[in-house]
């Protein structure tokens, strides 16, 4: 098996058990769930209601605890087109989850490649996700796969993105901040090779927030591949703010690339405008306090500096403003 334990809390009942026991020794169900076997999924033991389930992606999963209604689900229905239309609002462990409530909507959610254009990956699968993994994913989009976000995975590498981009011809929009196994010189390779291929858009949004040793010229050659002038980049797009669970620029912003040279240290980073109204100027470039975190501490909280303002220390050992702290619970 390609990886032991990809999705862990994953919420269900005894009724979703009895369905999945329900389903009949077919051949042909087998081996639409082969994605799910490699990929061992659900290879956790939990605790449902006092049944110990070994959630598994084939039809030999057993359920330890028999009750009434274990064939509930063994007449099945093609989905209607409504439920079918409400899939592609779900995330991907969403719709890991509703492939193996029954035959139809697994049918469903791995045969349309709709639901497969856009694939985010963060917190809690972004730790167990492998090169492997990740292509099996990749190609339930059958080639028109446009947006591919991969955050803080450690275990994706250069390979294992090339491999991706091989088979997605109709991807603009990379997004891999902290994937701590990539290389700026294996992304440089990768879209050097991806821009050129006839017949290929190109990517024209990256992300690559969190990322090592990425230079002056790195970043010349970037701004190149992806056909971004310097006077794109000064346009005036949407600041972006510094707080816990933002301190990355996804692909919903409308600039070609997220990082940029601190005013500061002059280093090539995230960078993030002050939320202080003291701080706000029309320019967003103009303000004093707009460069890395390294160079100006910020609230976790409200993301503004702490020019002539007390803060605390919390036990994280994050920075926290006096008025974010105090609105803080008491056992904070």
């Amino acid at each position: 098996m390609v990886i032991q334990s990809f999705v862990r809390n994953i919420q269900g009942d005894k009724n979703l058990n009895r369905c999945i026991q329900s389903f009949p020794d077919n051949a042909h169900f087998n081996e639409k769930l082969n994605v799910g076997n490699e990929l061992n999924l659900y290879s956790e033991v939990g605790d449902m209601g006092g049944a110990s389930v070994q959630y598994g992606c084939s039809s030999e999963m057993q359920v330890k605890e028999k009750g009434e209604g274990a064939d509930s689900c063994a007449e099945e229905e093609v989905p209607h087109d409504a439920l079918a239309f409400t899939l592609s609002y779900l995330g991907v462990k969403d719709l890991l989850s509703v492939e193996r409530v029954c035959r139809s909507l697994c049918s469903t959610v791995q045969d349309d490649p709709l639901l497969w254009r856009t694939i985010h990956i963060d917190q809690p699968l972004n730790e167990r996700i492998t090169d492997d993994v990740l292509l099996q994913l990749a190609s339930r989009s059958q080639g028109s796969l446009q947006c591919l976000s991969l955050v803080e995975c450690p275990r994706i590498t250069d390979d294992g993105l090339r491999r991706v981009l091989e088979t997605n011809p109709q991807l603009t929009k990379l997004c891999v901040p902290g994937c701590t196994r990539l290389t700026i010189e294996g992304i440089l390779n990768n879209l050097k090779v991806f821009n050129s291929a006839k017949g290929v858009q190109g990517i024209k949004h990256l992300r690559i927030g969190g990322l090592y040793g990425v230079t002056l010229e790195h970043f010349e050659v970037l701004k190149l591949l992806l056909g971004a002038d310097n006077d794109k980049l000064q346009n005036h797009y949407k600041p972006h703010f510094y707080h816990r669970g933002n301190f990355y620029l996804l692909c919903d912003d409308d600039r070609a690339i997220d990082i940029e040279m601190c005013p500061r240290c002059e280093k090539l980073r995230l960078i993030y405008d002050c939320t202080a109204k003291g701080c706000q100027v029309e320019d967003h470039a103009a303000q004093v306090c707009r460069a890395c975190t390294l160079c100006i501490s910020r609230c976790v909280q409200c993301g503004r500096c702490f020019n002539n303002t007390e803060y605390e220390e919390n036990f994280c050992l994050e920075l926290i403003c006096s008025g974010c702290f105090k609105q803080q619970p008491d056992n904070y």
